[in-house]
């Protein structure tokens, strides 16, 4: 199998990228992935300003757009910290945890799109991890049924982290409190997290050549949904799984009237839609009526407490819910809701804005290349999760599917396929057709 080939580099940044991704089991025992993925991003950022200071190179728009808004998030962070009448200490908290979260996206997007990473090691790390997960996932199962302990140890790096002892627990499973089954997580924080990652690494690794390697990492990503019983999970993977149905079978024509016929559908019998889609949204949080009321409580005091005491620039800083949410920081079930309560409805538009006009970029470039579908894929996904996870603090792990999404635009602006992207020593990018 060409997973256990040996992998020729070209330069650091892709032995950097490459070895980070394989050893997120190793980091994840130590309790070291939340606290690398913060040092990657800037280390990385550092080598990005290396090569633009020293040689003449085009990044897309997107790219320098995402990064600008989330300089002026820290400038809105602030802004709201002293509204609310914060001390320095806290401004100074709180601009720390900008720089190890929303720090990460615009950063990923941005070397994305700049270091001399070529597609073929980046889908290669992905896959091996896949790889890793199929065949750890067998041995947790089995000390699950086994009535094993369910958490094993917090790491003491804890210490480091500031995030919370969540990030720093090592888990072989955990029980459901609603159901009384249990749940796997793998290296995510929460089962949820792991369904995230396995379909960014899903949409990652399928503009790669079709082989058994290949096909293997797919079930891999999706034995990890599955695994993790995320509700939004399972929906977006087969929300994934029809739009790639569709791209595959039909041309562009075609999928165009569809769509144009959907819209006049949908105009036409409105309400009998949303009815519907009502009573699956209630079905589904009924499988979890537990978990779906904390979520929506949080998100009512939320949007509460930023319309009714900090409009426009938000609280600046993470608050603790109440006993009826046990105690969960505010916002942290849903991103735009977080963002509304802590960067206010400034904060909220410089995420939402660049979010959306690159969905729709990549999604108008997907019909162009089906290589781009991938993403695509991978900002939707992103777009899906902002209303069920906090995306923010999910970023530490998370960052391959940022850091695609800048390699994606780098191919868009070139208007080639990934892997006909080249570099030269300099970082200097060129381009072999195949």
């Amino acid at each position: 199998m060409s997973i256990l080939q040996e992998t020729t580099f070209k330069n650091l940044d892709e032995r950097i990228i490459y070895f980070t991704i394989i050893l997120t089991y190793p980091l994840y025992l130590i309790g070291g992935l939340y606290l690398v993925g913060p040092i990657l991003a800037w280390i990385l950022l550092y080598r990005s300003l290396v090569i633009i200071f020293n040689v003449k190179i085009k990044i897309h728009h997107l790219s320098i757009a995402w990064i600008v808004s989330i300089l002026l998030i820290e400038v809105v962070v602030v802004i709201g910290s002293l509204n609310t009448g914060h001390s320095i200490l806290m401004t100074i908290k709180s601009t720390i945890g900008w720089a190890k979260g929303w720090a990460l996206i615009g950063i990923f997007i941005f070397i994305g799109s700049i270091l001399p990473i070529r597609y073929y090691i980046f889908q290669r790390a992905i896959i091996n991890i896949l790889w890793q997960s199929l065949l750890i996932s067998p041995f947790l199962i089995v000390v699950a049924f086994l009535n094993f302990p369910t958490l094993l140890y917090i790491s003491p790096l804890k210490f480091f982290g500031g995030g919370g002892e969540q990030f720093f627990k090592v888990w072989l499973y955990w029980n459901d409190s609603n159901t009384g089954l249990p749940r796997w997580q793998l290296f995510a924080p929460w089962s949820p997290a792991l369904a995230f990652y396995a379909l960014l690494a899903l949409s990652i690794i399928l503009p790669r050549p079709s082989d058994k390697t290949k096909y293997v990492a797919l079930f891999s990503a999706i034995v990890l949904v599955l695994l993790s019983e995320s509700r939004a999970g399972i929906v977006i993977l087969l929300m994934l799984i029809f739009i790639y149905a569709i791209s595959y079978f039909f041309d562009v024509i075609f999928i165009l009237f569809m769509m144009l016929i959907c819209c006049l559908l949908f105009g036409v019998f409105l309400n009998e839609i949303v009815e519907g889609v009502s009573g699956l949204v209630n079905y589904i949080n009924s499988m979890r009526s537990k978990s779906s009321m904390i979520r929506q409580t949080l998100n009512d005091i939320g949007l509460y407490r930023w319309y009714s005491e900090s409009f426009w620039f938000g609280h600046g800083n993470v608050e603790r819910g109440p006993h009826i949410v046990q105690f969960m920081p505010i916002g942290s079930h849903h991103t735009f809701i977080g963002l509304l309560f802590i960067k206010g409805i400034i904060g909220l538009l410089l995420y939402v804005i660049p979010l959306v006009v690159t969905t729709l970029y990549l999604f108008i470039k997907s019909f162009i290349r089906r290589d781009y579908l991938s993403g695509f894929f991978v900002i939707l996904i992103f777009f899906m999760y902002s209303f069920t996870e906090n995306i923010e603090i999910l970023s530490y792990l998370m960052w391959p599917g940022w850091l695609f999404i800048g390699m994606t635009l780098r191919a868009c602006f070139y208007d080639c396929h990934f892997n006909e992207i080249d570099f030269e020593d300099n970082g200097q990018v060129f381009v072999v057709p195949k």
